[in-house]
């Protein structure tokens, strides 16, 4: 689920379809993309989303202005998570059946160019099954289901330069994302109930927060550093507020919040109303 210029833009695996709502939840239309859409991601300062179809193993690029798929890209078998980057110009999407991620060129999007794979990153093995990825600058770092590391890939070669260990093996990585300086990442361990703190300069995890059961998405609001995640084994929202904790350390804990929101909750998005792409 997404939201920008107004509306409200929700994948539907089983119609195959992008469904465009109201922030109140009406109707206004729907778009036909690939078979089992699974994510979205907005092409920043652009009208574009861009929406992963794991089960036609491609990547279909909508114009949210003409309400309608205008591209469509084969990328590696069942396409997941997306990142993309702040300037636009590239996206990374976990091939989470073929354990590994595409690299696909956005560059010619905004005039009416092609879009294309530019490369493939191999992530350590097969069976990693990748289902999370957030950007650092020229890194891109990976929360695989299957992988005890965390895989960071260096975007201009291609080539994967670290592997952050974790500190508790089969905790099954499964939410990812970047703090606001992009000074930390922080990870949601799936099997261990917990947030894992990483340090983007010296690649090392320097804390463990413990959530509850079952944390899966996660994002940050990058005003006050507040985290928020989704607890599919309590049923609700874990709300963890950092704004004043070192990272650095284990020193101090966390203020923690719950929040009861019914069954199986998977994904989180911060949404704020006076948010919109730029006029066209």
């Amino acid at each position: 689920m997404q939201f920008g210029d107004g509306l409200l833009y929700l994948a539907v695996s089983v119609s195959d379809e992008v469904l465009v709502l109201d922030p109140d939840g009406g109707g206004r239309g729907r778009v036909r993309v690939g078979w089992a859409p699974r994510c979205l991601a907005p092409v920043p300062g652009t009208p574009f989303l861009l929406v992963s179809n794991a089960g036609s193993d491609s990547l279909s690029v909508v114009d949210t202005a003409q309400g309608r798929e205008i591209a469509r890209v084969g990328v590696g078998r069942e396409p997941g998570a997306i990142a993309v980057s702040p300037d636009g110009c590239l996206a990374v999407v976990c091939e989470r059946g073929a354990g590994t991620a595409a690299v696909v060129d956005l560059s010619a999007l905004a005039g009416g160019g092609s879009v294309q794979v530019a490369d493939r990153l191999v992530l350590g093995s097969v069976h990693a099954q990748p289902r999370a990825v957030a950007l650092s600058g020229a890194h891109a770092v990976f929360a695989c289901a299957r992988l005890d590391v965390l895989p960071v890939v260096d975007l201009a070669c291609g080539r994967m330069e670290e592997g952050v260990r974790l500190p508790v093996a089969g905790t099954a990585p499964a939410g990812i994302a970047v703090t606001g300086e992009g000074g930390y990442a922080l990870v949601t361990l799936e099997r261990a109930g917990a947030l894992a703190v990483v340090d983007l300069l010296e690649w090392t995890v320097t804390r463990m927060v413990p959530l509850g059961a079952g944390p899966r998405e996660i994002t940050i609001d990058p005003a006050d550093a507040t985290v928020y995640c989704a607890l599919a084994g309590q049923r609700s929202l874990a709300v963890v507020h950092l704004d004043g904790v070192d990272l650095s350390n284990t020193d101090g804990t966390p203020q923690f919040e719950e929040i009861p929101v019914g069954a199986g909750p998977s994904s989180v998005a911060l949404v704020r109303l006076e948010d919109s792409l730029p006029a066209r």
